[in-house]
């Protein structure tokens, strides 16, 4: 089945704001540190969230979805906690970790994988930040890839390569009409690093599996689940959840050791990896609502699984 546009949509929306609006927010934050960039991204959030309007009812539907409190002010302070965690990976890139605290609970699979020489994929979401988790690992000495599609976020990713030389250089990116990029992602494991993937939003080709989230069924890509089974590599859940004013928690728990999909079953097989990746991500979203980062209908009528 071919893609439709609101599959794309997310994936070629131009980002909100100018390259001008972003080097005056880090500019701020040269001068003022962190917490007068946070004072004036409070203000670019507040205008967002008044004339976002999709954005904002998407916020609020998740918000009603999780039991919170779903009016503006909701909506705003879930925007807002979006836009602080983007401002924070330009410290992250930097290596500036000191800047925060950070609480990691289940790294002891990550130690062991690395004590066993293995590679691994890191399964996440747009559920607070990934760059975290990417700048704990490379403190203590895993090398992480993220496998992800960027052509979404070229202003502020090209930005970023500006502040943190090993940005691009940790990066494999999926080009949908070349498979080649496996071989990347093969070789990396091989290396015995790790593979970071976000698997919560449907891309260009994806084939897709549906799950109960939330209270209703929504569409989940089985590209990552496929390329562990094909890779024969374990995978684990991992998650950077935010707290204010400078927390942030990581989570890393295993989701199998290895995936199987067995000939005759293979559809079925996707469908359970995928629901209970779901129902983990459900999980972390009740823990930390207000870090859930998909501004768009989420929930909209999923098709048959492709």
């Amino acid at each position: 089945m071919a893609e439709t546009a609101d599959d794309r949509a997310w994936m070629v929306r131009r980002e909100k704001g100018t390259v001008l609006g972003v080097r005056a927010v880090l500019v701020v934050c040269r001068v003022f540190g962190r917490r007068g960039a946070g004072l004036l991204l409070r203000v670019i959030v507040f205008y967002y969230a008044i004339f976002a309007g999709p954005a904002r009812r998407a916020a609020q539907d998740f918000l009603r979805r999780v039991g919170r409190p779903a009016g503006f002010w909701g909506a705003y302070r879930n925007i807002y906690n979006f836009a602080v965690c983007a401002l924070d990976r330009v410290f992250l890139v930097r290596g500036e970790t000191r800047r925060f605290e950070l609480h990691a609970h289940g790294q002891e699979h990550l130690e062991r994988l690395r004590a066993d020489g293995r590679g691994a994929i890191l399964l996440g979401a747009h559920l607070g930040s990934f760059e975290v988790m990417r700048a704990l690992s490379k403190d203590r000495e895993f090398v992480v890839n993220i496998l992800a599609y960027f052509h979404n976020a070229r202003m502020i990713n090209s930005f970023l390569a500006t502040v943190g030389a090993d940005f691009r250089g940790r990066v494999i990116e999926i080009d949908p009409k070349d498979t080649s990029y496996i071989f990347a992602v093969q070789a990396a494991i091989e290396r015995g690093e790790l593979v970071a993937i976000l698997g919560d939003r449907v891309g260009v080709n994806d084939k897709t599996a549906t799950a109960e989230f939330l209270g209703a069924r929504a569409r989940f890509p089985t590209g990552p689940y496929t390329l562990a089974a094909l890779l024969r590599c374990p995978v684990f859940l991992t998650f950077g959840l935010y707290r204010a004013p400078n927390r942030y928690d990581l989570y890393c728990e295993p989701l199998g050791e290895h995936l199987e999909l067995p000939r005759g079953a293979r559809e079925a097989a996707l469908a359970a990896h995928v629901q209970r990746y779901a129902d983990r991500l459900e999980h972390y979203c009740r823990l930390a609502p207000d870090n859930w980062f998909n501004f768009y209908d989420f929930w909209r009528a999923p098709e048959e699984p492709r």
